[in-house]
């Protein structure tokens, strides 16, 4: 019966990440598509020259983005180490694994740290917990996040802000009575760190497109960062999807388009891709930066 139960779990777990490796592919041959209707080969090469100039200020910001989101992480795993340990030893392991996100399957970044918690006296299930605690402040303050800037903007109805405030509630009364052996305050501020981290991410994208605008509002500015916070959890929490990759975009460009953003198409397209190169360039920079930090984590 146990042996049954346990073959149905994997044939769903297949299932749902067959899904979510569908909806990425669909979503990348969806930006594809658009890019196409928008762009020649000549014409979107103009356009990146031409926001060259700002590329070192969103590695910055996204850079930024991540060690905050790092930070955050770093103090969920001292709530169960055994012993003390120094930021730099979660910012390496992180940044070691994080570049494994865009393998199939979208877990193998999680099963990298292992290693750091064999090393600082925190056993598999509590990693296992850690990870679940990390996913779900994560989605709170994404929620967060998208609720402030889509509040800012003032262009998103009423009854969808109230959802999205609820939401927000929601999560964080779960994660009270889920965790308990962590302080309440603790988790308001890892809450409010990780909110942050992905707000820059939305910064990034809305340096993009009013840096390209013919006209700038701060309304335009803060919807493009409250849609693609929401966009990023979408992709964040699609199974299968290699860091969201296809899926982040894809719903990005859908929801704009559905709410008829106030801006060009292509310019939309742009900017989302801008941002998911200037992703995968800084997660390989860390990556690379993690080998000047050998020697000090063997003294761990």
């Amino acid at each position: 019966m146990k042996e049954t139960l346990t073959k149905h779990k994997e044939k769903i777990k297949s299932i749902v990440y067959l899904i979510g490796k569908s909806l990425g592919i669909l979503g990348l041959l969806y930006v594809f598509y658009k890019l196409y209707q928008e762009y020649t080969f000549s014409s979107f090469t103009e356009q990146f020259i031409s926001v060259l100039h700002i590329t070192p200020l969103l590695i910055l910001v996204n850079f930024l983005s991540l060690v905050i989101g790092i930070y955050a992480w770093y103090h969920m795993l001292l709530s169960y180490a055994k012993k003390p340990f120094g930021y730099v030893y979660a910012y390496y392991y992180f940044s070691k694994t994080e570049i494994a996100k865009y393998l199939p399957g979208n877990i193998f970044h999680f099963v990298g740290r292992q290693a750091l918690a064999h090393k600082i006296g925190i056993t598999q299930k509590q990693m296992a917990k850690i990870s679940l605690l990390h996913s779900l402040l994560l989605l709170g303050g994404t929620i967060i996040a998208a609720t402030v800037f889509a509040f800012l903007s003032q262009e998103v109805p009423l009854f969808i802000l109230t959802l999205m405030v609820l939401s927000s509630i929601i999560i964080f009364i779960s994660l009270v009575y889920m965790y308990p052996s962590i302080r309440i305050s603790k988790k308001i501020s890892l809450n409010l760190y990780l909110a942050f981290s992905i707000a820059l991410q939305g910064v990034m994208l809305g340096i993009i497109v009013v840096y390209q605008s013919d006209t700038y509002t701060w309304s335009l500015f803060c919807l493009s960062i409250s849609i693609y916070i929401l966009s990023w959890l979408i992709g964040y929490v699609t199974p299968g999807a290699s860091g969201g990759l296809g899926v982040r975009e894809g719903a990005f460009i859908a929801i704009t388009s559905y709410m008829h953003f106030d801006i060009h198409a292509d310019i939309v397209i742009f900017a989302v891709l801008l941002v998911r190169l200037i992703n995968i360039l800084v997660d390989i920079l860390m990556y690379f930066s993690t080998f000047a930090l050998e020697n000090k984590i063997k003294e761990l």
